[in-house]
Order: structure tokens, then C-alpha cells, then sequence
């Protein structure tokens, strides 16, 4: 049946709620990745809806798997009459995919664009911004299509899980290019996390725990 409620509205209270589990950054990085070891079922926790689906995303393809996470949540409600309450979706960061859960200062301080081998087209040099998360017009990723973006589908209840043992080999990859050392660059990375996007301390870890919770999985 269809919920006649806004979709943003229904899943506000969810949004609020996996964004103050991200307050850590208040805490320091080592505290808040102790917090997402020793509380690492409670984002799981929060997922109630009756459909579940965790999206297995290691490389960015142009932000490929972000399309296909916006047409998944309008199929369930446009052609299905479900709501996304009723709807739960897992994206797991981890190998290429880490940066994207990372806010724009990182991408500028540790060159993650040239990392990933992205040019920006209006500067024609390699991406300092996170336009996966927040894209502004005229960017290629996801083909510039409207919704398409992590912050969008956050607010549709989307919830994307970043892998510390990714960000760990993150860290030590930097410091191997002279960014810092590595415990610092991973302090520093793990603190400038996006907001609501949630640390695990292993992504293959998560991906069990959350087929237990009776979630399906698809490669994207």
C-alpha cells in the first residue's frame, strides 16, 4: 500500500539518527573509530524496512552505482506502491569507493582525485571535491541526473558504510606519497568522514552481519 507521507519526512527521524551516530567526530578520531567497533551493530539496528538490500560497490565507475541506487528506491515506490520506510539500503565503501565517504577538505589535502584519476572539467586538474556526494551542475558524474547523488539519497534513507580497514590502507598509501604519517592521515580521515555516513570496522564483516539481518546482496 502506499504511504501518503513525504518520503523525506518518513525517513527524517531515520536520517537524524544515523547522522548523530557520525557526532564522534566531536570525540576525536581514535574515539570515534573505538565507537564504531564497539557499537557496530547499532546502525544495523536502525534499518527496519520489510525490504532489504545492501549494495556491494568497490569502484566509483562514474558514480554508476549511484543511478542504480536512485531507480532501485523509485521502482519499490513508483511501479510497487512502497514507501521508503518500508525500504532499507546498505552501500558499502571500501578499495576505490573509500573517498567517497569522505568530505571535500580531504579531497583536496590528499589529492584523492588524482588518486582515483578524476579531472574536474572546469579546472581541467584532478578533482579536489567529493562530487559524489554534493555534485553542482554541469558535473558528469551519474550523467548530472537530478537526485542522483549520496546526500540525496541519504535523505531517502540510504545508508552508506565506510570500511576503516579500507581507510587504514587509505592512510598508509598516502604516506607513502609523503602526505603524513599514516596513523595521522587515518586520524584525520576518520574524523572528516561524511556527515551520516557510518565507519565499520570491516566491511566483509558488515556484509555478513547484514545478510543475517536478511539482507539481499547485489554487486553495483
Amino acid at each position: 500500500m502506499s504511504d501518503s507521507r513525504s518520503p523525506t519526512t518518513d525517513r527524517r527521524g531515520f536520517v537524524g539518527a544515523v547522522a548523530s551516530m557520525g557526532a564522534g567526530l566531536a570525540l576525536g578520531a581514535d574515539a570515534r573509530a573505538q565507537q564504531s567497533a564497539s557499537a557496530s551493530d547499532a546502525w544495523l539496528d536502525q534499518l527496519k524496512g520489510k525490504h532489504r538490500q545492501l549494495f556491494d560497490v568497490p569502484e566509483p565507475e562514474g558514480g554508476t552505482a549511484l543511478r542504480h541506487l536512485r531507480n532501485y528506491l523509485d521502482a519499490w515506490r513508483n511501479a510497487f506502491g512502497v514507501g521508503e520506510k518500508d525500504v532499507s539500503v546498505v552501500v558499502t565503501l571500501y578499495a576505490r569507493t573509500t573517498p567517497l565517504g569522505l568530505q571535500d577538505a580531504m579531497w583536496e589535502k590528499y589529492q584523492l582525485g588524482a588518486a582515483l584519476s578524476l579531472t574536474d572539467p572546469t579546472t581541467n586538474a584532478p578533482l579536489v571535491r567529493n562530487w559524489f556526494a554534493h555534485p553542482k551542475p554541469g558535473d558528469p558524474v551519474a550523467d548530472g541526473e537530478p537526485g542522483t547523488s549520496m546526500e540525496t539519497l541519504q535523505q531517502r534513507g540510504v545508508l552508506f558504510a565506510l570500511c576503516n580497514n579500507a581507510l587504514t590502507r587509505w592512510a598508509a598509501r598516502l604516506e607513502k606519497s609523503g602526505m603524513g604519517a599514516a596513523a595521522a592521515v587515518h586520524a584525520d580521515l576518520v574524523a572528516h568522514a561524511l556527515p551520516g555516513v557510518v565507519i565499520v570496522p570491516d566491511v566483509l564483516v558488515a556484509m555478513t552481519k547484514a545478510h543475517e539481518r536478511g539482507f539481499a546482496y547485489v554487486r553495483s
